[in-house]
């Protein structure tokens, strides 16, 4: 499935680069790098060589498509949008088109 504004909460978001646009820790703005995994409530994304653990609740992200040239190459989402399994909410969107 091609990343889309429109269809960004049922993609798979492991290997999308991420940026925290806010949060509620705010020693979190502007931390960027790669989401290697996802639970429910978590978003654990790779920086260098670091690997952060980031709750869902309360943060902003800013989804970047690499692959992109588009003028929507970011993608702005409040991280309650994403709560729930990964694939429980990516089965969502098969189910929309079935």
């Amino acid at each position: 499935m091609r990343l889309k504004p429109d269809n960004i909460l049922y993609h798979e978001l492991i290997g999308l680069n991420v940026r925290i646009k806010d949060s509620v820790n705010p020693c979190l703005i502007g931390l960027s790098g790669k989401i290697i995994d996802e639970t429910k409530n978590l978003v654990i994304i790779q920086q260098d060589a670091s690997i952060k653990k980031i709750s869902k609740i309360g943060t902003k992200f800013v989804f970047r498509n690499p692959k992109c040239n588009e003028s929507w190459n970011e993608i702005l989402v409040d991280g309650s949008l994403l709560l729930g399994r990964p694939e429980d909410r990516v089965k969502k969107m098969t189910l929309k088109k079935g």
